[in-house]
C-alpha cells in the first residue's frame, strides 16, 4: 500500500485552516452534481478530512449507503467526528491503487481533489472503472494551475525564495496536474465516455494573512519538506508566508481567486 504522508498533525490544521478556506465551496459542488438510487452504494476514495463526504450525505437520501475510504487512518478519524452512527456511512483505510471492492460494486465514485496524488493516475482509474456499475459515472476535481489560484501561487513563491536553490515542491503535485487533454486520455484508456468538463473560478476566502500561512505549511505535507531541509525553522517560513500575503491581499479580511476543474465521467460497462 503507497504510504499517507497526510498524518500526525496535518489533517487537524488542514481542517481547521484549508477547508473553509479553499475546500468547503468545491465539496458543495461536487455534492449536487452526484446521481445515485435511493438504495444504491457511492464510493468516495482519498476523502480526507470529509468535507465532501459531509455535503453528498447532506443531500443524498439517507437509503443510498455511502462508503469513504482514504489512506491516512488520521485524515478518517477526523472524519468520522462529522457523522452519526445512523447515518448510513462507512469509513475504511483503503489504496486507489488497489480498492479492496469487488467489480461493479458502487452506482457512483467520487473524489475531490486527490487525483493529484496518485503516484500512477492510470492504475487507479481502471481501479475506479473496475468498481463501478454500468451505467455510473466517476465525479471529480482537480486544482487548475498556480497562475489561476492567486493565495497558494504566492505561498509557494514565497517558499522558494525562503529555500534559494533547493526549495520544497510538494506544491507542484496538487497544483501541477490540469492538462484537461491528458486527463481525457486516461479516462478514455480506462474505459470511460461521456466525460463532461466544467471549469469553475471562484474566491478563496480567509480571516487573517496568519491562516493563510498556517493552512498551507502547517496543513499540508510540505512542513515535512521544510523539516527535512533543516536551514529555515518553521516560525521564520510562516513569518515570511504571512507578510508575503498581507503585502498582497491584506492582513484581514482576504479575498483571492481560486479556481477548479470538474470532471463527470460514465462508465459504460465493458
Amino acid at each position: 500500500m503507497t504510504r499517507s504522508t497526510f498524518v500526525g498533525d496535518i489533517p487537524h490544521n488542514y481542517e481547521k485552516f484549508l477547508g473553509p478556506m479553499i475546500f468547503a465551496e468545491y465539496a458543495k459542488d461536487l455534492a449536487k452534481r452526484i446521481r445515485a438510487p435511493k438504495e444504491g452504494i457511492i464510493l468516495e476514495i482519498a476523502s480526507g478530512t470529509g468535507l465532501a463526504s459531509r455535503q453528498i450525505r447532506n443531500i443524498i437520501s439517507q437509503k443510498t449507503k455511502i462508503i469513504v475510504t482514504d489512506l491516512s487512518e488520521d485524515m478518517l478519524d477526523i472524519s468520522r467526528g462529522k457523522f452519526r452512527d445512523s447515518e448510513n456511512i462507512e469509513f475504511k483505510v483503503a489504496d486507489a491503487l488497489d480498492l479492496p471492492f469487488q467489480n461493479g460494486a458502487f452506482d457512483a465514485i467520487a473524489c475531490q481533489f486527490s487525483l493529484m496524488f496518485f503516484p500512477d493516475k492510470l492504475t487507479a482509474l481502471q481501479e475506479i472503472a473496475r468498481t463501478l456499475k454500468p451505467g455510473g459515472r466517476f465525479y471529480f476535481n482537480i486544482w487548475d494551475s498556480l497562475e489561476f489560484n492567486h493565495l497558494i501561487q504566492t505561498v509557494n513563491e514565497t517558499i522558494i525564495k525562503c529555500f534559494p536553490g533547493n526549495h520544497p515542491r510538494f506544491f507542484d503535485i496538487p497544483y501541477g496536474y490540469y492538462e484537461i487533454d491528458q486527463i481525457k486520455r486516461l479516462l478514455f484508456l480506462s474505459g470511460f465516455s461521456d466525460v463532461d468538463i466544467s471549469i469553475l473560478p471562484r474566491l478563496s476566502t480567509a480571516d487573517k494573512a496568519r491562516d493563510v500561512a498556517l493552512g498551507y505549511i502547517l496543513g499540508t505535507p510540505v512542513i515535512s519538506e521544510i523539516e527535512s531541509l533543516n536551514s529555515k525553522p518553521i516560525p521564520k517560513v510562516l513569518e515570511a508566508v504571512e507578510k508575503s500575503i498581507s503585502q498582497k491581499f491584506g492582513n484581514r479580511s482576504i479575498t483571492a481567486k481560486m479556481q477548479a476543474i470538474v470532471f463527470s465521467a460514465l462508465y459504460p460497462g465493458k
